[in-house]
């Protein structure tokens, strides 16, 4: 079983990142050309002929991926185009879309950004494809997350339940013997890591992708679109929650300002400094041997409001067959094979699955990571895809919106200031920009 590292993720880009600028994305819908397609919708058949698919990608694996599913249709040769990052494809995709010409024919997409690619026009709907009939296949938010204005616009491929990894000797030093469970007992081991080394965090502060997938685990649900028609509450009852509660650690001087992946955050790791890491499941094979000896991290289930399982989605991307590809049915058959069986296996050699069978794998549910002292990990992530709270949706222009956060929420978690209030600052400009591109937000 390959274990992805957490430096090799963080370049595959899976953690839910800034994303690319949204750019006049209603004006996109009609310059998206559909392409030279036949219009079959028969994958089978199309995987008969001979033809050459482009696969854009931001991954080091797709090249090995390609050539393993050329040897099961030795008709099907592919173009893989390597891009920088997962912002870099959205760029180019749009652009493309925009032009007229260019878009490759199958391309990953973040969750994130699958409703800003939808409504630009970006990506062609599956269901036509027979990709419909693998819905029970995937896990319940995964599966939401690629069905966007009632189209199926990907396949699912990994997924980022969250978890916490913490920090045992850490904790244990200040006296907290067990991991927290609720969040009333997260703030009491905070006060207490603190107190007993001031140079030490519970956590640190966050970014843009970490603090909504915080309100989503909360039950908060601040955006919500229908068509052109985009609302946003940034002050709703579960978003107020969590930044009541971490407006608490923040004043109280007990998070760590360190941003997430820099050297001064992975230095802060290996030297008992950082106790605590609130992310997507993926980071459970994510090399925290890398950051102490083995045994010294844990991973356990998300603390709750009541002590109930409650988790969101942190990260994660699909498969998407582009609205330009002029070999829909062959790209739609590659994502068929890829949907289960020895495809499947393909994409979940890097990431956490997204599948109900692979995630209740005792093999796969067993596996004891050496780094957690043989601990069976993988139980506590699959256990919290069961438990990711419905109904969360991304705006429209959910790049937009993590680019500018640093702007207002991203200063307030700098300086400690009142998130409620930058929480206001970040909603006014989302609510302007979304007006400015042709959604109608808040009215």
């Amino acid at each position: 079983m390959e274990q992805i590292t957490t430096r090799r993720w963080a370049r595959l880009g899976a953690v839910v990142g800034t994303g690319a600028l949204l750019v006049g994305v209603l004006a996109g819908c009609s310059a998206a050309a559909p392409g030279a397609d036949s219009g079959s919708t028969d994958t089978d058949a199309a995987l008969e002929e001979d033809v050459t698919l482009t696969w854009w990608t931001w991954s080091d694996s797709t090249q090995e991926q390609a050539d393993a599913i050329s040897e099961k249709y030795p008709n099907v040769t592919f173009d893989v185009v390597k891009l920088e990052n997962p912002d870099a494809v959205v760029t180019k995709l749009q652009n493309a879309i925009k032009a007229g010409k260019g878009a490759p024919d199958i391309v990953p997409v973040e969750y994130q950004t699958m409703p800003q690619l939808t409504l630009g026009g970006a990506l062609a709907d599956l269901t036509p494809y027979g990709l419909d009939e693998y819905e029970d296949a995937f896990t319940a938010s995964t599966w939401n997350s690629v069905n966007v204005q009632d189209q199926l616009v990907g396949l699912p491929g990994d997924s980022g339940p969250m978890v916490m990894i913490y920090n045992t000797a850490l904790y244990e030093k200040a006296g907290i013997t067990e991991a927290p469970t609720t969040w009333d007992e997260f703030a009491t081991a905070s006060a207490a890591i603190h107190a007993a080394d001031p140079e030490a965090y519970i956590a640190n502060s966050g970014d843009a992708g970490f603090f909504t997938s915080m309100i989503w685990a909360s039950g908060g649900q601040p955006f919500t679109t229908d068509g052109e028609n985009v609302t946003i509450d940034l002050q709703d009852e579960g978003t107020k929650k969590f930044s009541d509660f971490w407006s608490e650690r923040l004043n109280n001087g007990e998070l760590s300002g360190l941003a997430t992946w820099s050297d001064e955050w992975t230095k802060a790791l290996t030297q008992d400094k950082l106790g605590t890491l609130l992310m997507g499941s993926w980071m459970i094979s994510g090399g925290m041997e890398d950051y102490g000896p083995a045994g010294r991290f844990k991973v356990a289930p998300m603390p709750t409001w009541d002590g109930q399982p409650a988790s969101a989605e942190n990260g994660g991307s699909g498969l998407s067959v582009t609205s330009q590809s002029e070999h829909k049915a062959a790209a739609a058959g590659i994502l068929k094979y890829l949907a289960e069986g020895e495809g499947r296996e393909l994409l979940n050699a890097n990431g956490f699955p997204s599948t109900i069978a692979d995630l209740e794998n005792p093999e796969w549910l067993d596996y004891p990571f050496p780094g957690y002292s043989d601990q069976p990990a993988n139980q506590v992530g699959a256990a919290s895809a069961a438990s990711v709270i419905s109904g969360w949706q991304y705006l429209p222009y959910q790049g937009y919106a993590n680019n500018v956060f640093s702007d207002s929420v991203g200063k307030a978690l700098g300086s400690g200031g009142d998130l409620n209030e930058a929480l206001l600052a970040w909603q006014d400009t989302l609510v302007e920009y979304g007006n400015e591109q042709g959604f109608s937000v808040n009215e």
